[in-house]
């Protein structure tokens, strides 16, 4: 469990914390030629937070942890198979829209979630074939539940912003304010994420309450389908927010004093 956790914190710190716009403008390149050697980068991202944590858990001697060779050759497998999902992934796009029939607002959508999963399959069977014992740990627990911080603050964001644009709502015609409200959404999750884990989901609704008041305007205007537009991220926001407070608390469990 503990490799596994390692790579999955990695594969987040990598794609949503540490990304620059740089990067993110060659995914959307078709051009290999442009992108290959940026995109090699973005994956060797993860190499000096793995090391880093591989090197601690060294010198603290943690019980079970990973040798260094299946270190090693578990860090370059993922890196390259990185590397190589995010070098296809936009030439694959046409491919998707026409096998699943999707519209061209709907591709990034569905592209965004194939590849996150891509990255998780094959963190999941380099894991197992190194032999990993899967037994939850103390460092295991507090290392996924960084990952599913991350991915409650910034995969939601990033999956309800292009599950948006895949609906016909006019987002495009919306006042430009995507940056401050990513803001928003974010705050919003990690609140609800933390009621959700310290037993008062009841205050839920105060958050849900001052994020509608500062909307009403708008929402009551509903230009270009803003009311919709605002329900649906919100509610998209709840769930993901939810969903992390709800693993941190019941799977997790990293408040576990021992080991067994």
């Amino acid at each position: 469990m503990t490799l596994f956790a390692i790579l999955l914190l990695a594969h987040f710190w990598t794609d949503f914390l540490i990304q620059s716009d740089q990067m993110a403008r060659c995914k959307r390149s078709t051009k290999l030629a442009v992108k290959w050697y940026p995109l090699l980068g973005h994956a060797l991202t993860q190499v000096p937070m793995v090391v880093g944590i591989w090197l601690i858990g060294t010198l603290l001697r943690v019980a079970n942890w990973p040798f260094l060779e299946t270190f090693g050759i578990s860090l370059i497998i993922v890196v390259l198979t990185h590397w190589l999902i995010d070098v296809t992934k936009q030439n694959c796009q046409p491919i998707l829209k026409r096998a699943l029939r999707l519209k061209p607002n709907q591709v990034p959508l569905i592209s965004y979630v194939l590849d996150q999963v891509l990255h998780l399959v094959v963190i999941v069977i380099v894991s197992e074939l190194s032999g990993t014992n899967w037994q939850s740990t103390t460092i295991s627990r507090w290392l996924l539940a960084a990952s599913v911080i991350i991915a409650t603050l910034y995969f939601a964001d990033y999956f309800i912003s292009l599950f948006l644009k895949s609906l016909d709502l006019n987002v495009e015609r919306l006042p430009d304010r995507a940056q401050l409200g990513r803001h928003i959404g974010r705050l919003e999750r990690l609140a609800i994420l933390l009621l959700c884990y310290t037993n008062n989901v009841a205050s839920i609704a105060v958050v849900v309450a001052i994020k509608a008041l500062t909307r009403f305007r708008a929402i009551e205007a509903n230009e270009h389908h803003f009311a919709e537009y605002y329900l649906i991220g919100s509610l998209l926001s709840l769930i993901f927010g939810c969903l992390g407070g709800y693993l941190l608390k019941t799977h997790l469990k990293i408040h576990k004093k021992s080991d067994r």
